[in-house]
């Protein structure tokens, strides 16, 4: 997968910002979108900050042999530990990075699963990103902005990737999904349908939120969306933000062991409940 042409709109505002205008956020904020290689435009990212500001080619060739590694030694990944990432992994985040570069340059940390930050967790890094230190950049990546605190998310440049992965056996029907979200009393009438097709097990249900999602992401970031249903998400973005939530709330639910027609009953009907 070619992540530079699957992601051109990413790369080109991200050389935009950091090698044309120079001009580095303290914190962003990358939601991935389900997409599957993000891991590749994050280490782009962290190496095109690194060498913002450097011309030595050998240099920037040591930087990003280190990067590629995972051996740069001014950059720290924090994964979630269980369920969540916690309160102590942020502490330990703050010490380390108290000390100066060793190699002189910029301290970046990188929370993959921003949206697992617990209470405590939160409210530490928060404290963290309201009083950054000139050198320390934060890159925090998450699948769905809309799952991470408000306060979190509003001191971040969000940068949105886009997954054109389509599964191509079900993209009529998802097509379809999509269009009777906006007439809801159609979802009835094709209940049989999408259950038969969209929603046949846990599994296939997943995958198919999960695409029906990142066709309202898309709207709602202004990427590309299916011709067959650009006029018919010609609504408020309130609306398709409370599609999202709900679909993902109901997706949720999908991890236990559930009735489909009666998990499927419930989706629609809270689908119907958006004024």
């Amino acid at each position: 997968m070619n992540c530079i042409k699957d992601q051109e709109k990413a790369y080109s505002f991200l050389d935009k910002i950091i090698n044309k205008n120079k001009k580095i956020s303290h914190a962003y904020l990358i939601e991935t979108n389900g997409y599957n290689d993000y891991k590749i435009f994050i280490k782009h990212m962290v190496k095109s900050i690194l060498c913002s500001d450097i011309e030595d080619d050998s240099y920037i060739k040591k930087i990003d042999t280190l990067v590629e590694n995972d051996s740069y030694p001014d950059l720290k990944y924090i994964y979630p530990d269980g369920n969540y990432i916690k309160k102590e992994q942020i502490l330990s985040l703050e010490q380390e990075f108290s000390k100066k570069s060793l190699l002189d340059n910029k301290l970046i940390y990188v929370i993959d699963g921003a949206e697992k930050l617990n209470d405590s967790s939160a409210n530490t890094i928060l404290k963290f990103l309201e009083e950054p230190e000139e050198d320390i950049i934060a890159i925090l990546v998450t699948n769905n902005r809309y799952k991470v605190l408000e306060t979190i998310l509003s001191r971040c440049q969000i940068i949105a990737l886009s997954n054109n992965e389509i599964q191509l056996d079900i993209i009529d029907e998802i097509n379809l999904f999509v269009k009777d979200l906006f007439i809801t009393k159609k979802l009835i009438i094709n209940y049989d349908l999408y259950l038969n097709s969209l929603f046949v097990d846990r599994k296939k249900a997943v995958e198919s939120l999960e695409i029906i999602e990142q066709i309202l992401y898309n709207y709602v970031n202004e990427y590309s969306i299916p011709k067959e249903i650009e006029d018919m998400l010609k609504v408020k973005e309130s609306k398709i933000v409370d599609y999202i939530l709900i679909i993902d709330k109901e997706k949720s639910k999908l991890d236990y062991n559930i009735n489909m027609k009666l998990w499927l009953t419930n989706l629609i009907a809270a689908l119907m409940e958006v004024e």
